[in-house]
Order: structure tokens, then C-alpha cells, then sequence
């Protein structure tokens, strides 16, 4: 039997973020990845606008007249739906309309099954509702670590994986199930806003309690403590403005429903000092229930490593390190940054790219 070739596109459609990975391959050998990350914020743009981005994707994967689709995604959850079925469902007509001269559309379900799209319109949509996390999940576990954590924090949420013996050990499948457990925490790097971290900042030697008001977000205290720079503050601000030094430090100066006459940036840097620590202690919190966990069901945490994706990695080390952790990597390293900015979509090409080598029917 001769050598077969494949380009396959991993999406993953989130609500904030689309990602996309083209895999072309020779048998189960990757010759070439192209990547494209488009913010993509729905519930500003509309549902009405998910076709024309989409379109946008496809033109600058530069596909040839024969690839699959693979599909995962997290904007169901967006309120331009008014139930996450209708935004499943949505999402995959849409991308099926799109993609429809691909050879094959297959969607992602919470089981780690490859379901063809028309198929996965007659099923129960929650089984395809925030899948992403399944993709990621399965490729660290074969390719990457055998026994770990793999903390993902994006610019919007949290997902804390579990991988013992090479296999995903959750126990929720759907976004509330996954956050009773610790295996979801919705804080990100940049979209959080202060008042759902912190319910008092300290000011001027005691402490404020903190305005409800979307007056400053996640990512203007990760800005001005240095740790992105204004290009990677990729979200839109809580104000419309920008994203320089001063704007991030006026932001924050009004959580105590101050300003920046009232504050000095001085002042402002030891307030995002206190946030992000209080953002370290909630993903550490998780963590540390997942451990128990596993604890209590027998599993030995001795060998396990720490595993960190996502533009929120260093909040994902500092979690993991204080969670008892004394080897963490980054996935950027073990990857690189290119793959990594779209793991999820790249880790389901991957996983699709095997299902199609072997001939194995991965639930298709």
C-alpha cells in the first residue's frame, strides 16, 4: 500500500478566540503547520458575523481541493445564544457551510469521539459543548507527560486536566460539573474582571473594599507588573481605550473608585501585586482539590510533573509550584510558541491525523 497524504484543519471556535491549525502530512509523518489566531470577541461581533471570520480562516489557510475538518469549540457559551444548544448547533452548520467542499467534517465530543458533523446535528449538543479542553487533554497524555497537570490558562478562563498513566482522569464533562470539581476556574490572563478576584484591595495602608463596576480587567494588572506587553494584551479594554502603561494604571486606580490624581503608579503597582496574587491563590485552590482527589483514589502524586499552556503560564507555574510541583514545563518549550498560541486546535489535527493513518474509527 503506497503513502497517503493529509492536511487536516484543527478548529477550535471559542468566544473569544478563533484558532486554527492546518496539518499536512505524509502517512502520520507532519511535513508543514500553518497557524492562524484571529480574536474574535462574539458577543461584539454577533453570531451573524461567525461565517465571514470563518471565511476570513480559510482563505489564509491555503487549503488544496482535498482536507478534513476537525471541530471543537467554547462560544457556545456566549449570551448572543440564548441556550448552548442553539450555539452548538450554530457553530456547526456554520462551519459546515464554510468547509463544505471538505472531504470530511468531523466534531469533537467531552468523550474523546470523533463525530461527522451531520451525525453530531441529531445528537445531544451538550456532548460537543465546550470540548477543547478533550483535545488537549488526550495529546499531553500520549505525547507529552504520562503522569501530570496540564494547566491551561487563556485569556478568559482556566482548565486544569489531570493526566495519570497517559490518560485523562476528569470526572466532569460539562462547564458546571467542571467547575464544582476544580477542573475549570473561570479566571483568564487578560478578560477577568477585578471584582469577580478580589473583594478589597489595600489602600494607603488599610483596605478598600472594591467597586463592582468592569472598571479594570485581568489584564491591566498583568500589564503593568510587566508580565505582557501591549501587544499581547490581545483583549479589548474594559474602557475602549488603550492598553499603554498610564491607561492600564488609570484603570485600576478606579477599583477603590479612586482615579490617578488619588493614586500614584506606585501605589497602583503594589494593588495588581495583590491581585495577582489572589489570582495564583484561586487556580491554586483548584489544584489542590484535584490533588486531594486523586489522593483519596489511590493515585501517587510523587512522579507527577506540572504542565503550562496558554498565554497565562506564568500564573500557571506559580500556582503549580506552590500546589507541590518541583517539575513544571511550558508547553512553548516542548512546541514551540506557534503551535502552542492554538494547542487545541493543533493537538485535535493531530488526533484526527492518527484516527485517519490507522484507519481507526474514533467514534466516527
Amino acid at each position: 500500500m503506497g503513502l497517503k497524504n493529509f492536511t487536516i484543519v484543527g478548529l477550535d471556535v471559542g468566544g473569544a478566540n478563533i484558532k486554527a491549525a492546518k496539518v499536512e502530512a505524509v502517512d502520520d509523518k507532519v511535513l508543514n503547520v500553518k497557524v492562524i489566531r484571529k480574536h474574535f470577541p462574539i458577543w461584539i461581533k454577533g453570531k451573524e458575523s461567525l461565517p465571514r471570520v470563518l471565511e476570513w480562516v480559510k482563505a489564509r489557510l491555503g487549503l488544496a481541493s482535498e482536507f478534513y475538518v476537525a471541530l471543537t469549540m467554547t462560544a457556545e457559551l456566549s449570551d448572543v445564544y440564548r441556550v448552548k444548544s442553539e450555539g452548538v448547533k450554530h457553530i456547526i452548520k456554520t462551519v459546515s457551510e464554510v468547509f463544505k467542499n471538505a472531504k470530511e467534517i468531523l466534531v469533537l465530543n467531552v468523550k474523546g469521539k470523533l463525530i461527522e458533523s451531520s451525525e453530531a446535528l441529531n445528537m445531544d449538543p451538550h456532548l460537543f459543548a465546550a470540548s477543547n479542553w478533550v483535545a488537549s487533554g488526550i495529546y499531553v497524555g500520549e505525547r507529552i507527560s504520562r503522569n501530570c497537570f496540564f494547566v491551561d490558562i487563556g485569556s478568559t478562563s482556566t482548565t486544569i486536566v489531570p493526566i495519570v498513566n497517559g490518560k485523562v482522569f476528569v470526572k466532569g464533562f460539562r462547564d458546571p460539573e467542571k467547575l464544582v470539581l476544580g477542573e475549570l476556574v473561570y479566571l483568564g490572563f487578560l478578560r477577568t474582571n477585578i471584582s469577580a478576584i478580589v473583594d478589597k484591595v489595600p489602600y494607603k495602608g488599610l483596605f478598600a473594599r472594591v467597586s463592582s463596576e468592569k472598571f479594570a480587567l485581568m489584564g491591566d494588572v498583568v500589564r503593568v507588573l510587566g508580565l505582557v506587553s501591549e501587544k499581547e494584551y490581545t483583549t479589548e479594554t474594559a474602557d475602549g481605550r488603550g492598553k499603554s502603561i498610564r491607561e492600564c494604571w488609570e484603570r485600576l486606580s478606579r477599583v477603590p473608585c479612586a482615579d490617578a490624581e488619588i493614586l500614584s503608579f506606585e501605589e497602583v503597582i503594589e494593588i495588581a501585586r495583590y491581585i495577582y496574587e489572589k489570582a495564583v491563590e484561586r487556580i491554586f485552590d483548584a489544584i489542590m482539590q484535584l490533588r486531594t482527589r486523586l489522593a483519596s483514589e489511590g493515585v501517587s502524586l510523587n512522579n507527577f510533573e506540572g504542565i503550562t499552556a496558554g498565554i497565562g503560564s506564568k500564573l500557571a507555574f506559580e500556582a503549580l509550584r506552590r500546589a507541590g510541583f518541583s517539575k513544571i514545563r511550558d508547553l512553548s518549550r516542548i512546541l514551540g510558541k506557534k503551535v502552542s498560541s492554538v494547542f487545541p486546535a493543533y493537538a485535535l489535527a493531530l488526533i484526527t491525523l492518527r484516527c485517519l493513518v490507522h484507519e481507526e474509527s474514533c467514534g466516527r
